[in-house]
């Protein structure tokens, strides 16, 4: 008695759609051609993949479970990795198999058998939040059309070497401060020459009170 294994195969969706048994057969005909004893075999479900693999976003996902003479392990997962539409697998040990397991492959195997349809991803989340996506865009837009303007008007003033509005403005205010510092200028350097003259007046008086 060989090794108990779960595989999980996943399967090119393009053969699922055309025939999903043929899909199916992709996988138990691999694992006979190498002696398993296939115990159940059956579609899991697709899905979305979490990365492209071999330009694929979805798959179909088959869950098998096997016995395989150890001696033929190697050459078969050599066989899975060449086939194209095979896009992944993996197969672990197991103990025993599950229980209600062949009851489910069982099932798909009958002739009423449908396969559902292929489920709805959700939709990606708004990158807003909770806002309203068209009120956040033009909001967006809003900030953007203010922000290209300011650019725009920066631009202006470094090419033309004048001040716009806003800059005239600044400069503006800007002479107003410095006024004060200006006109205090003069009236400081005048102050030592007044220092000056009134040394001068009181050494001419004290000289009149002697003579």
């Amino acid at each position: 008695m060989g090794q108990i294994y779960e595989g999980m195969v996943l399967v090119d969706n393009d053969v699922v759609r055309a025939d999903w048994r043929a899909a199916k057969a992709l996988v138990t005909d691999t694992l006979t051609k190498y002696g398993a004893t296939i115990h159940s075999a059956r579609r899991w479900e697709e899905r979305a993949l979490a990365y492209p693999i071999a330009g694929r976003q979805r798959a179909t996902y088959y869950i098998t479970y096997f016995e395989l003479p150890g001696d033929n392990s190697e050459s078969m997962r050599r066989d899975l990795d060449l086939n194209e539409r095979v896009l992944r697998y993996l197969f672990t040990a197991v103990d025993e198999l599950p229980e209600g397991e062949a009851a489910l492959a069982a099932e798909e195997d009958g002739a009423e058998y449908v396969v559902p349809e292929p489920p709805r991803d959700p939709e990606p989340a708004s990158p807003f939040g909770e806002f309203d996506a068209a009120e956040a865009e033009a909001k967006a837009a809003e900030e953007a059309a203010a922000a290209e303007a300011k650019a725009a008007e920066e631009g202006s003033e470094e090419a033309t070497g004048e001040p716009t509005a806003e800059g005239a403005a600044e400069n503006a205010e800007g002479e107003a401060t410095e006024a004060p510092a200006e006109e205090a200028a003069p009236a400081a350097d005048a102050a030592p020459e007044a220092a000056e003259a009134s040394t001068e007046t009181t050494e001419k008086a004290e000289s009149g009170q002697e003579g």
